[in-house]
């Protein structure tokens, strides 16, 4: 036991998701530490008109963009196992060109709709006018964008550790700089704005150390600027377009819609204490990418022994050690929710966060049992049901959202978001009747392409919130 547990700490894989998973903790703690400084600098009114800026230009970037970043991971993977340097390089200047074009629509349409939405909605023009200035934030962002897939494709995880922490260190410095200087949410949009221009220049310079670090062989920019004439922009959009309506999606569903419809129905102000509530509820939530990234190789090598005992096992295992953990630390959290966020955050935010935070956790402590849930649906060859299934999920729980925004004052969106997420149990069910129907013989394997396609839904799945776009304060 003991000696298998060291080979499991010496292995790349190990250090590979121990490092992606320090690297997000960073992250989601400055973005924590951020959201308790914003309250105080902006008020609870302030805050909630920055955090519905955000989610207007997220609505916008989910509605246009189509996932093609996720979908060209994984390409550009496929293409460093086999060696094939002149595909790697033809990928990384596809993701480049295909933002150019999506960033440039978002800006092009944001022109027109986000100051005319934000006066019709919200009667403020002037929120309109703060979304369409974070709409340059994809463009400058763009370098720093292709650095990062480049990384994660070449499994350079160190780099792209380094990448995304300082990017957010920078974030941090410059929005409450931003908002301390003007004491307005406009010096916290252009302080996220100008950000992300710093994070571009450091990720080119941690990309041009990263091309003679003796790994796999990156292109410069020039081979970049170059194929990216080349490359036509069909070459990746069927895969992206089927990442898109997961990956966005979800995204709208959970972080967006909620923060737009709070902000017309109550107020901006409870923007703020729900946004506080989802990100406390969220913090225990942090393994759970790291799991999923290594369940899934874990249990493919089950499939491709076809020891179906052994898969049932493993992911009966990851399934219940990681809900019963994170279950039990939601718990902890909501207990100290009352007393932390009373101590940290201005006097009014402790109850109206903490009724929020307790609504959300009856969606969040079963999905916390949802670890291993994308990984075996692509081990067993099942990804159409888990499609399948999504879509049902939003068919059903949908109406269902409408229904108790209309009815249940206050608090009606986020018991819809708890309703939204409990549709993990349904996924849950499914596996298990299916495992133990089949007892292994209904299993199939999925074709290299299929299993290609379903490991970047799986990113796109794992991947909700934590880009810039929509995601963070």
């Amino acid at each position: 036991m003991k000696r298998r547990l060291a080979e499991m700490v010496k292995s790349r894989f190990f250090r590979d998701t121990a490092t992606l998973q320090v690297a997000s903790a960073i992250n989601q703690i400055s973005q924590f530490a951020s959201t308790v400084v914003l309250a105080f600098l902006l008020g609870a009114r302030g805050q909630g008109a920055f955090v519905v800026a955000i989610a207007l230009q997220g609505l916008l970037h989910f509605l246009i963009n189509t996932g093609v970043v996720p979908a060209t991971i994984s390409q550009i993977a496929a293409a460093h196992v086999r060696g094939n340097v002149e595909k790697t390089a033809g990928w990384i200047a596809f993701v480049a060109k295909a933002g150019i074009v999506f960033c440039l629509a978002i800006l092009a349409v944001g022109w027109f709709a986000l100051p005319w939405f934000g006066e019709v909605f919200y009667d403020s023009r002037e929120v309109g006018v703060w979304a369409l200035i974070l709409c340059l934030e994809p463009l400058f962002d763009l370098p720093r964008t292709v650095a990062a897939v480049a990384f994660q494709g070449t499994r350079r995880m160190r780099a792209l550790a380094q990448v995304e922490n300082a990017d957010e260190v920078v974030r941090f410095f410059l929005v409450v700089l931003g908002a301390a200087i003007t004491g307005s949410p406009l010096g916290a949009v252009i302080g996220t704005v100008v950000s992300a221009i710093f994070g571009s220049i450091l990720a080119i310079e941690l990309y041009s150390v990263a091309r003679h670090d003796g790994g796999p062989p990156l292109p410069g920019p020039r081979e970049i600027l170059t194929r990216m004439r080349e490359v036509p922009l069909w070459r990746g959009m069927r895969l992206g377009i089927r990442v898109g309506l997961l990956k966005n999606g979800t995204a709208l569903f959970l972080n967006i819609f909620p923060r737009l419809i709070i902000a017309k129905v109550v107020g901006k102000e409870w923007v703020s204490y729900f946004h506080i509530a989802q990100r406390i509820m969220q913090i225990p939530t942090l393994p759970m990418p790291a799991v999923a990234r290594t369940a899934l190789p874990a249990l493919a090598e089950f499939a491709g022994k076809k020891d179906w005992v052994g898969l049932r096992r493993l992911f009966n295992r990851v399934t219940l050690l990681t809900g019963v953990g994170i279950a039990f630390a939601m718990l902890l959290a909501l207990l100290a929710i009352p007393v932390v966020v009373g101590a940290i955050f201005p006097a009014d935010y402790a109850m109206p966060v903490f009724h929020f935070a307790w609504i959300l956790a009856l969606g969040y402590v079963p999905y916390a049992f949802a670890a291993a849930i994308d990984s075996v649906y692509i081990a067993t060859n099942q990804v159409k049901a888990w499609l399948w299934l999504t879509v049902l999920g939003a068919v059903i729980t949908i109406p269902l959202n409408v229904w108790l925004i209309r009815v249940v004052p206050y608090t009606g969106t986020a018991w819809g978001l708890a309703l939204y997420q409990s549709w993990v149990l349904v996924h849950l069910g499914y596996i298990y009747w299916f495992m133990y129907r089949s007892g292994g013989g209904g299993f199939g394997r999925a074709s290299s392409r299929d299993l290609e396609d379903a490991q970047v839904l799986q990113e796109a799945a794992i991947d909700v919130g934590g880009r810039r776009s929509g995601g963070r304060e």
